[in-house]
């Protein structure tokens, strides 16, 4: 089994919380760390420790780097609802309660030291990889492969842009990497009614109520965009017709409510709000507007970091070249001529949509601790 640390921003999107529950769920990946950065590290590291419990995992969880090296880096990608993914006694407990450690570069040192041939997955900015290189070299060097999944030919990525620096200085460095860009990443989607509607154990429904979350921090982006305003639903309706007021009141009440103060009152609001449609199916006008709202909705979404654990896991199913990439000062990816990275081109990505299926809907299973 391939011994794997985990460097990631979890609780934000999706795509980090499905990659760490393929990586615990598993047959060929036994995953002994899992390090948190970028912005909220204290949240992050609660999501994780809560995934792992609920996963049977013995996996050590870490509190990495929240900034940035860079210090011109853009904020912190949020939503703000990250909180909402920790449950109420776990946001009571300290991080020594939930066995968080919080010196990750010593804990990561240790685990360099101690495992054979470790291959690390980074799916969140660099930063952690990048001062793991400055402050202890040595221990680095350890690192059997590193995986990474960031950058895009030409324009801005997330995890390359946040950390600029961070990312310049892990591809100059001599560290044996696969890179999987954001666009090969893009080639495949889940729909969101398979991940908001995982069941069969507790992980499965706390995976899910994350996927609901990212679902309604893009739905009320979207409708707020344009049902925000006295005049929007007047040019929609022309004026009142039966139950139409009540309808406009909904509307005025939903886009005064902030999702990132009660995210599940939001969600109960939007349901009252699309059940409109029964009550006011005879307004035309009325119908007109929620099949907008419904245009708007997130139906499927891409889940990026998977494909992190996917290549470890199935070297075999991904196209590589080898090349040298570089980034500018703004993250952004260029691809010469060289031996120095092995770039992944292609995937095959009917292979994948079953294989992240099966592995969705598969149960967590408790494992017995591997010898070390």
């Amino acid at each position: 089994m391939s011994k794997v640390l985990l460097s990631t921003d979890i609780g934000t999107d999706i795509d980090d919380a499905v990659a760490l529950y393929l990586a615990m769920n598993s047959p060929t990946i036994d995953l002994k760390g899992v390090y948190v950065t970028n912005g909220p590290v204290e949240t992050r590291a609660k999501i994780a420790a809560r995934m792992i419990r609920l996963g049977y995992s013995d996996a050590l969880v870490a509190l990495g780097e929240a900034n940035a090296m860079d210090p011109t880096a853009p904020l912190h990608h949020t939503t703000g609802m990250e909180s909402f993914s920790v449950p109420g006694n776990d946001k009571r407990k300290t991080l020594q309660g939930l066995d968080v450690v919080v010196d990750w570069m010593d804990a990561m040192t240790r685990q360099l030291e101690e495992f054979a041939d470790v291959v690390v997955a980074s799916i969140a900015p660099l930063t952690n990889i990048a001062r793991l290189l400055e402050k202890k070299p040595d221990s680095a060097a350890k690192i059997k492969s590193l995986y990474i999944m960031g950058g895009r030919e030409g324009e801005r990525e997330h995890n390359f842009t946040h950390d600029a620096l961070a990312a310049q200085k892990v591809l100059e460095s001599d560290l044996e990497m696969v890179i999987i860009p954001a666009d090969v990443c893009g080639g495949h989607l889940v729909q969101m009614k398979d991940l908001t509607g995982l069941r069969g154990s507790s992980l499965q429904s706390y995976l899910a109520n994350m996927a609901m979350l990212w679902k309604l921090h893009h739905d009320s982006r979207e409708f707020s965009r344009f049902g925000k305003t006295r005049e929007v639903f007047k040019n929609k309706t022309l004026g009142y017709f039966r139950g139409e007021k009540l309808f406009y009141n909904m509307v005025e009440l939903l886009a005064r409510a902030k999702v990132t103060e009660d995210p599940y009152g939001y969600q109960r609001l939007f349901s009252m709000f699309k059940s409109a449609r029964i009550l006011h199916g005879d307004v035309p006008k009325v119908c007109e507007f929620l099949d907008e709202i419904e245009e708007k909705q997130l139906k499927s979404t891409r889940v990026s970091d998977a494909f992190v654990i996917y290549a470890i896991e199935h070297p075999e199913r991904v196209k590589e070249k080898r090349v040298t990439l570089e980034t500018d000062e703004h993250g952004i990816m260029t691809t010469r001529k060289g031996e120095k990275h092995r770039l992944i081109v292609d995937v095959d990505y009917r292979h994948f949509a079953r294989y992240l299926k099966e592995r969705l809907d598969k149960k967590p299973e408790k494992r017995k601790k591997a010898k070390v």
